[in-house]
């Protein structure tokens, strides 16, 4: 067992450390993703507890359990999708200088993937503020959902 969780340790170490000499800009891109997941999910888990004592006689279902599943397979999704998105920006990048054209942009995808996945983040945390109570301008949420819309029409 032990020998099993020092080679998870040691390519979960060679996967950081290969995208932190590969990325640049995307490195502090995608802790901002998963420090925004953590927040989110915490935010959300909030959301249940206070949906639960304002409405204790309610019939819906608001387990935390749940609401903590839920999320953690939406955010591996997420994860997946980032890694997805980082592969493609990989072999983009390599076989092109093999074919001899010149890919200056080491991470196309995997950057845009991963900033629609920070705004998808921001958005929920906003609605889940919106739910905690707090009084959001409405130049926030409408200038996230804008950047939000036209990162979906570049998609189209």
């Amino acid at each position: 067992m032990k020998n099993n969780v020092t080679f998870g340790k040691g390519i979960l170490t060679a996967i950081a450390a290969w995208f932190g000499s590969t990325m640049g800009l995307l490195l502090p891109t995608l802790v901002l993703l998963f420090l925004l997941m953590a927040v989110e999910s915490f935010s959300g888990i909030l959301v249940t507890e206070k949906e639960t004592l304002d409405h204790p006689d309610s019939h819906k279902p608001r387990h935390i359990r749940s609401k903590i599943l839920m999320s953690l397979y939406r955010k591996t999704g997420c994860i997946l999708t980032v890694l997805a998105a980082l592969s493609m920006d990989f072999l983009i990048h390599k076989y092109a200088a093999e074919l001899g054209i010149q890919a200056d942009n080491k991470t196309l995808f995997g950057l845009l993937v991963t900033i629609w996945f920070i705004l998808n983040e921001l958005l929920s945390i906003l609605k889940n503020a919106g739910c905690l109570g707090a009084k959001l301008p409405k130049f926030l949420s409408k200038s996230i959902r804008k950047i939000k819309n036209d990162i979906n029409r570049l998609d189209s």
